[in-house]
């Protein structure tokens, strides 16, 4: 999946790596930096993309948010047992794929300055796909599937309005 221009979305440059770096501690995962020229380990995408291995999330100062969030959320609803053995490609599940859209959206709201409206449309600038043709729609109207899938899993609360409230992974 390759978008836009990196500056027509949010990346870490504009947020730091502060915030990112703590929220993705708090759930047992580890944000990794790489130097503006290196190439990022683990990208499926390649740069700027996000990238993963096991249980350390890749980024570069140009990485977009949601990207940081997206593989995040990947190891985050990844079965543990399978985390450990994940390297760039996080998942071929599609249930996993749209739990993993979900809880990015979710997620944002832990991000000063990001958010879950920022979150929605730099999804949809980046070029991510839904049958009700927003990302929006999509999660407003049409993912109760990822949203039963994540409250399975115990990642979501019946009430998953705040991203606070998710358990600790």
């Amino acid at each position: 999946m390759t978008g836009p221009p990196a500056n027509s979305v949010l990346c870490l440059a504009d947020l730091g790596f502060d915030a990112p770096t703590a929220l993705l501690a708090r759930h047992g995962l580890e944000l990794v930096r790489v130097e503006d020229d290196g190439s990022i380990p683990g990208s499926y995408w390649g740069e700027p993309e996000a990238g993963v291995i096991a249980s350390r999330v890749y980024a570069r100062a140009d990485t977009p948010l949601h990207s940081l969030l997206h593989e995040a959320c990947h190891l985050l609803v990844a079965d543990p047992a399978r985390r450990a053995s994940i390297h760039t490609d996080a998942s071929d599940s599609l249930e996993e794929e749209d739990a993993t859209c979900y809880l990015q959206i979710v997620l944002a709201d832990a991000l000063p300055g990001f958010g879950r409206e920022r979150a929605l449309a730099d999804m949809d600038a980046w070029g991510y796909s839904f049958r009700l043709g927003s990302t929006r729609a999509w999660f407003e109207h049409d993912a109760e599937d990822a949203r039963a899938f994540l409250e399975s899993r115990g990642l979501l609360p019946a009430d998953h309005s705040s991203a606070t409230m998710l358990r600790k992974i």
